[in-house]
């Protein structure tokens, strides 16, 4: 199977403003030449690895489909000329990689630790220390 992405530009007008929107299809080109004979799936903007809801491209392509589409997106990014659709293909390889484990200083003992969920309100102080002296800060 030969998979390539292909990308298509809708331009949407409102009475005060304009924009676009730019959409990636993983066609096979060992089916056909022409477009929507030889469509598989869109390229998804995220791909979950836990699975709760699979798209049509994660359950097509399976396990290789990260990898898939790191390759689509890098393969697509050296044929386009456009930058506005480098622009979108680089964000779109950005938001594959995986999130780096931000490590916070704690305030008390000066120790360094990963909070358990992303909040709204940064936590300063690690879970040791607030066990010994409590939720005060």
């Amino acid at each position: 199977m030969n998979f390539k992405l292909r990308i298509f530009r809708k331009d949407y007008t409102n009475n005060l403003s304009a924009w676009n929107h730019l959409r990636f299809a993983v066609v096979d080109l060992s089916k056909s030449k022409s477009y929507p004979e030889n469509f598989v799936s869109v390229l998804p903007m995220r791909i979950d690895s836990n699975g709760k809801m699979p798209s049509a491209f994660t359950k097509f392509f399976g396990n290789k489909s990260l990898a898939t589409a790191r390759r689509l997106l890098t393969d697509a990014l050296k044929k386009e000329d456009n930058s506005e659709i480098k622009a979108e293909i680089t964000r779109r390889l950005n938001l594959l990689e995986p999130n780096p484990i931000i490590q916070i200083k704690c305030r008390v003992c000066k120790k360094f630790f990963q909070t358990q969920k992303e909040r709204v309100l940064k936590q300063k102080i690690c879970p040791e220390c607030m066990k010994r002296f409590g939720s005060q800060e």
